[in-house]
């Protein structure tokens, strides 16, 4: 069994960083996108899911997304 997409996106959160949450997610997205870890047509994790992960607000990955 192919593991989840969840598995495969590693984001990392720095609580002590400058930038706020939804932009670490964003652009460690973007890096994934660029290095080719992610590429077209891949599913990124829904919302809720990427949000109970990393243990943060729906609403924080919700703008994550939006930014995106």
């Amino acid at each position: 069994m192919a593991p989840a997409k969840e598995d495969l996106l590693d984001i990392v959160i720095a609580n002590g960083s400058s930038s706020p949450i939804y932009e670490q997610i964003a652009s460690q997205v973007k890096a994934a996108i660029m290095t080719g870890e992610l590429t077209a047509g891949e599913a990124l994790p829904s919302i809720r899911a990427l949000a109970n992960d990393l243990r943060i607000s729906v609403i924080t990955t919700k703008r994550a997304y939006q930014e995106l």
